[in-house]
């Protein structure tokens, strides 16, 4: 992202300054809008602070379904049944939260990166609602890690690159490279 979007879109006075108004030519509700007067940290943190969730949660999945097939242990192939299924539900507060925050602060449209962003949640709900519902049918599909038990295997560890992608990405919005301080030359 360049600095131009930022300084063009948004009114919030980056990620560590105070929220200011919407931008201009934004028409937000009278409702809304005295809700984020009271509440001004709703202009620019409640996505950031519920997107770990999901990331977390399907890492997790990813990491205790490997467990389970180096282990053999059942517990771990339960709790990432169950990690699949709090990602899940945590990724649908994740995304309205983020579609709103970008609508409120940004009104120039969405950036590639946002795009991005938006596609890779789109991936892992799809492929975390895919090995949801598959274990919920077949919990035994790890069992015998051959045939379709692979590709399920697949699938589950594609949730940490997805997530760690989506998460970076996310991270691009809130914090662009071009922000960053020089880095520093020479000895010390």
């Amino acid at each position: 992202m360049t600095r131009a979007y930022y300084e063009k879109g948004q009114a919030t006075g980056g990620p560590t300054g105070e929220p200011g108004p919407p931008p201009a030519g934004r028409q937000v509700p009278a409702a809304l809008e005295r809700l984020l007067e009271r509440f001004p940290e709703l202009r620019r943190r409640p996505h950031p602070a519920i997107s770990h969730f999901p990331i977390v949660f399907m890492l997790s999945a990813s990491f205790f379904s490997f467990l389970y097939v180096v282990t053999g242990h059942k517990s771990f192939d339960d709790t990432a049944f169950y990690l699949l299924g709090a990602g899940l539900v945590s990724m649908v507060p994740a995304v309205i939260t983020g579609l709103f925050t970008h609508w409120l602060n940004f009104p120039g449209g969405l950036h590639r990166t946002v795009h991005i962003e938006i596609g890779l949640s789109f991936a892992v709900m799809t492929i975390g609602g895919i090995t949801f519902f598959w274990h919920w049918v077949n919990p035994q599909v790890l069992d015998q890690l051959g045939g379709w038990g692979v590709l399920y295997f697949i699938l589950v560890l594609s949730l940490a690159p997805l997530v760690t992608a989506n998460g970076y990405f996310g991270g691009m919005v809130t914090f662009p490279l071009e922000e960053e301080p020089p880095a520093a030359s020479g000895r010390h």
